[in-house]
């Protein structure tokens, strides 16, 4: 079973990497290829979304361990949302996000809003007012400049580890592996507008991708992951250095969970299936994609699950839509580059009481 510990996650990422690539041309998987290699290529767009928790159940231990704090988080992030809009270019290299985050349920509830601003060496984040961790007074409403080739060579790493190029690209390759592995009849279908939640208007004549994991194929699913996308994405990462520097990885890691696949015999595999599939119920989980000109413009993911853990179960769901707009034209940043921004050193001095942090 050790040998499978890393089934769930590969089935997360590989979901992540059908949101980066799900598109419209003359069959599924062709759409989806199309457009990922031509979003690869972008020079700039602004971007827009939701992340929103529909459900929230913890197992009934927990509520009673620790009552008040298993409601603090069940009524911080049940019904909590996270819209998000910004802007990105590759020359110069420059991001901008501002996240405005809604917590809480009936009788505690607050927003917070926080810009972001990301060049190739540098990063801002503007200090939110926190009602539940008030911030010192000449934090409020300033950006913090984190000198992010400083902290690089603090710590010993390399600033490629940020190489936006290396990092589309491996995601075009992986994805192309995916695709390649995964059955369009089992997992593909295309929708109707109707039956996409939160479609902007403009995409309703549009052809609509879905890739779904139901009860049916789930074991499928995990069983290609294992037997055949794994060990090609091992390999890929293993020939690709810029890819190890962008996940910062090391060729060791990647040889030992090359090994412990290729010693996985199929009666651990069926084994190792039949005990996620008691501790993981699939009632959602799909991702939805749309392409106007041969490009991504919209893509929505929809999970709903129950996880049981020795006889309890917790129940979780959530929804993800981003849309994209003015793909490779002049975009208008809403913050110039700060000019007084609060160092680093400042920050930790302020809220350490001079003591760095650690």
């Amino acid at each position: 079973m050790n040998r499978l510990k890393f089934v769930l996650p590969m089935l997360l990422a590989a979901l992540m990497l059908i949101v980066s690539g799900c598109s419209a041309s003359k069959s599924p998987k062709e759409d989806i290829v199309t457009a990922l290699a031509k979003m690869q290529d972008l020079k700039s767009y602004s971007f827009k979304g939701e992340l929103g928790f529909d459900e929230l159940t913890l197992p009934e231990s927990m509520s009673t361990e620790d009552a008040q704090a298993a409601a603090m988080v069940s009524s911080l992030l049940k019904g909590a949302s996270v819209t998000f809009r910004g802007n990105t270019q590759t020359e110069p290299m420059r991001t901008e996000l501002t996240m405005d985050m809604k917590l809480g349920g009936e009788g505690m509830s607050f927003n917070i809003s926080f810009p972001m601003i990301v060049t190739q060496e540098k990063m801002w984040i503007k200090i939110p007012q926190i009602p539940i961790f008030p911030m010192p007074e000449e934090l409020t409403g300033k950006f913090v400049e984190i000198d992010m080739k400083k902290l690089a060579e603090e710590q010993g790493q390399d600033l490629k580890s940020l190489d936006t190029a290396a990092t589309q690209q491996m995601v075009q390759e992986m994805t192309k592996t995916l695709m390649d592995n995964f059955d369009e009849k089992t997992y593909f279908s295309e929708v109707k507008a109707a039956d996409v939640k939160g479609l902007p208007e403009d995409l309703k004549d549009e052809k609509l991708i879905r890739f779904a994991i139901t009860p049916d194929n789930f074991e499928q699913a995990i069983t290609t992951i294992v037997e055949k996308v794994a060990p090609q994405w091992i390999d890929a990462l293993l020939k690709n250095e810029s890819y190890l520097t962008a996940l910062g990885l090391t060729k060791e890691d990647l040889e030992t969970a090359k090994k412990e696949l290729e010693g996985t015999e199929e009666g651990e595999i069926k084994q190792g299936i039949e005990e996620i599939k008691k501790g993981l119920k699939i009632n959602e989980l799909s991702v939805t994609g749309a392409v106007k000109d041969d490009y991504l413009v919209y893509q929505n993911l929809i999970a709903n699950v129950d996880v049981t853990s020795e006889g309890e179960t917790m129940k979780f769901g959530m929804h993800f839509d981003s849309s994209y707009d003015q793909i490779n034209k002049d975009v208008k940043f809403e913050y110039e580059l700060p000019t007084d921004a609060v160092p680093m050193e400042e920050l930790e001095s302020l809220l350490f009481g001079g003591e760095p942090a650690l």
